[in-house]
């Protein structure tokens, strides 16, 4: 049984305090039932175990979402409670059989925290600051959020903090930041750009794809982007005409014929045949992405639960990227100015993945774990380019100039990614860190050839895409955590390889291999 659902009013004990808040639903009783017997298995076990796992009296476990996978396991991940404080980034994950018996528990969370948790400025104060700090010049998206939590500097030292997320998404900026902000002094310990995009620098006539099918919806007129056939009210496509924020118009057609195949020409109408190639793109990616998932992963949707997305296309300006926004569970595309249109299929897959990268393993976009998120999104942009046309490459935007954004098989052909990792690889821009997990996966699905020399000498013979797919995917959506680091990936890796294939398979001793291969020991 497939099952997602965050759990919003979760089981939480705290030395030995319960308290369940069940959702009003008379149909979803039974699941919700389900749901909160294995949180509270998973949080009963945990507590069992503090002791076990050096952990003091004074943790606490907050269940906060289930995922059920093929293999009839449930992974119930759970949030590390300080004094009730929550410790970001400390998580775990308890992995249940059909029985709701513990199998196995995924263990990130910190340990030797020692801080006063009473904050003596407020959030409002928190975000106060973060304003200050950011200087904008235009509206926010969305309001800023703050949440008190216990952060663990890169020292090493734990401090009780705000973090506060931003969006600015107007004429002047376009800014998603993350702020740690001390809650007893207001510093700011640290801030990082957590906006999830494709690149940092700067039947449809479709630009990248040739002529492609169009799932469209029928309305009085004429037909209008919406596909009815995947997501609960039907995933769409709207045009954004230049605007950096406010509504959006869904595209409509009379004759259900889309696009003019060419790129776009800035300036011209956005709803005119060479406006709509750019939806014609999107709508395809977003079609093929869902597909892939579904097919190849069982995954329902980006949430796994069948929730309708969108797309959002000329936004802004000649804006040179795309990108992934979870406060409107939508990919935003830019027309280009140094690219093409960025609307191309490996680019699609890769904005819809940060998607399910937020409603699963939640990688911190900064450090160690942003270069995970975007190698993520890299690896299944790529995937899902292949299930798209039967075939592709591992390059990444290759459509969108003469020479691509990055080289998966050799990283440092950009001139800033590494090949082979390094304990500094985590003070890297994400999408250059993010380079040996994408050199990683390469030769775990094609071998060590392609790829030569590797860090170490190694040679590794591929797996082939099909299982390098599946055990990585695992490792993301069920092994994983925010703060997840390259060595702790190749432990999920490994974790998911033995669940699929065995310890000391070939597969298993392949993932081995190829992150050896990668400098990751």
């Amino acid at each position: 049984m497939k099952l997602t659902k965050s759990i919003s009013a979760a089981l939480v004990l705290i030395a030995g305090t319960a308290l369940t808040l069940a959702p009003s639903a008379l149909a979803e009783q039974k699941r919700d039932l389900d749901r909160d017997a294995a949180a509270g298995v998973a949080v009963r076990h945990l507590q069992g175990q503090r002791a076990a796992m050096r952990l003091p009296d004074v943790t606490g476990f907050s269940a906060r979402q289930l995922e059920g996978d093929d293999l009839g396991q449930t992974h119930v991940r759970v949030d590390q409670l300080y004094r009730g404080v929550k410790v970001f980034e400390g998580e775990l994950i308890v992995h249940l059989n059909e029985m709701n018996d513990v199998l196995d528990v995924t263990d990130d969370a910190h340990r030797g925290i020692a801080v006063d948790v009473a904050p003596t400025i407020s959030e409002g104060d928190a975000i106060a600051v973060a304003h200050r700090d950011l200087a904008p010049m235009g509206a926010y998206n969305v309001d800023p959020t703050s949440e008190l939590v216990v952060f663990r500097t890169e020292a090493g030292a734990d401090v009780l903090a705000y973090h506060v997320h931003t969006e600015l998404e107007n004429l002047f900026e376009l800014e998603h930041t993350d702020f740690m902000i001390d809650a007893r002094s207001g510093a700011v310990v640290k801030s990082w750009d957590s906006l999830e995009t494709t690149a940092a620098s700067g039947s449809g006539k479709s630009q990248y794809s040739g002529t492609v099918a169009l799932s469209t919806n029928s309305i009085s007129g004429g037909y209008e982007l919406r596909d009815m056939s995947r997501g609960t009210g039907g995933n769409t496509t709207r045009n954004f005409a230049h605007k950096t924020s406010g509504s959006t118009t869904i595209y409509t057609d009379a004759d259900n014929a889309w696009g003019d195949s060419a790129n776009y020409v800035e300036g011209s109408s956005t709803t005119a045949a060479n406006g709509e190639t750019a939806a014609v793109d999107a709508h395809y990616g977003l079609q093929k992405t869902w597909d892939y998932f579904k097919v190849t992963h069982g995954r329902n949707g980006i949430d796994n639960a069948g929730t309708a997305t969108s797309n959002r296309v000329h936004y802004s300006n000649s804006y040179d990227n795309a990108f992934w926004s979870d406060s409107c569970f939508c990919m935003t595309y830019g027309d280009g100015s140094g690219f093409t249109t960025l609307t191309a299929i490996d680019v699609a897959g890769h904005e819809m993945t940060h998607g399910v990268t937020s409603r699963t393993a939640r990688l911190t976009y900064s450090g160690e774990s942003g270069g995970l998120n975007e190698a993520s999104s890299d690896i299944f942009g790529t995937m899902v380019e292949y299930y798209a046309r039967g075939t592709g490459n591992y390059t990444i935007g290759e459509q969108l100039r003469s020479t691509p954004l990055r080289y998966m098989y050799k990283p440092s052909l950009d001139g800033k990614s590494p090949n082979c990792y390094t304990s500094s690889i985590g003070s890297l821009n994400v999408h250059y860190s993010s380079g040996v997990a994408n050199r990683f996966f390469y030769i775990l699905a094609e071998g060590s050839a392609g790829s030569s020399p590797t860090c170490n000498g190694l040679s590794v013979t591929g797996i082939g895409r099909s299982a390098a797919s599946k055990i990585y995917y695992r490792a993301l959506t069920v092994k994983m955590t925010s703060g997840t680091n390259y060595k702790g990936a190749r432990t999920a890796c490994l974790s998911a390889a033995t669940d699929l294939y065995g310890t000391g398979s070939a597969n298993y001793n392949a993932v081995a291999a190829a992150w050896s291969a990668v400098g990751v020991n």
